[in-house]
């Protein structure tokens, strides 16, 4: 039977808008990060390099909030790189309300020794060459970064490959049988795996956090199952 609908294929599509993005003019680290070719689908994820990053943030608005701190660590061969991480304090003109050091413990005393953000988000993409980048709830990362994009460097949503470890949660409650939905916030979904509870709101703990997490989450989805990169890709999105 002829098919009327066409699967979409996330990679593809990716591959596509990196391929167009290259047209405008951006920094170097970037460039070279968009020019490195994507993992093909059937690439064993033991074989692959993660970049698992956080930021912290005054607010979940990005016109009228800003990045605080970013945090990274390193995963490869299945392993966290412990030496790779990173953690930064950005510098700004903006004043940290009380209830953001209330939830972070980053006080005026800690930015104001910082890097500029344009400093940060270099560093970051330099680190995040021929690396897939990890988060949990992409959306905060996703956004204050397309929002710097734009308003920083003039260009469009930068399409970067990314693993959202809280979207491979709601896709593991759907195989369960699962419809109500469950608290996928990145406490929440540790303690389901029994991993250790941990400060949360500290960008480098937060990059650990969800870096045992995604290692977590592989070993029981696939067990004794090869595991490729296009299935991985494919549910966290």
């Amino acid at each position: 039977m002829r098919r009327f609908f066409k699967i979409p294929n996330p990679l593809k599509e990716l591959e596509e808008k990196r391929i167009d993005y290259l047209k405008y003019r951006q920094p170097n680290a970037l460039k070279e990060n968009l020019m490195a070719p994507l993992p093909d689908k059937n690439t064993p994820i033991q074989a692959l390099s993660f970049l698992v990053v956080d930021f912290e943030t005054t607010g979940f608005e990005v016109g009228t909030n800003d990045i605080i701190s970013i945090g990274w660590i390193g995963i490869s061969n299945m392993q966290i790189e412990l030496a790779s991480q990173k953690h930064l304090y950005i510098c700004n003109d903006q004043q940290i309300n009380h209830e953001t050091a209330v939830i972070n413990h980053i006080v005026p005393q800690m930015v104001s020794h910082g890097v500029t953000l344009d400093k940060a988000i270099d560093i970051l993409l330099h680190h995040c060459k021929d690396k897939i980048l990890v988060v949990h709830g992409k959306v905060i990362e996703k956004s204050f970064l397309d929002f710097y994009a734009r308003n920083s460097m003039g260009i469009p949503e930068i399409p970067l490959l990314w693993i959202d470890t809280l979207n491979i949660e709601h896709w593991r409650s759907t195989q369960r049988g699962m419809y109500v939905r469950q608290d996928n916030r990145l406490f929440s979904a540790r303690k389901r795996y029994n991993l250790p509870k941990y400060t949360a709101h500290n960008a480098l703990i937060d990059s650990v956090a969800t870096a045992e997490l995604l290692l977590a989450q592989i070993a029981h989805i696939y067990r004794d199952r090869k595991a490729t990169f296009g299935h991985l890709y494919r549910i966290s999105q």
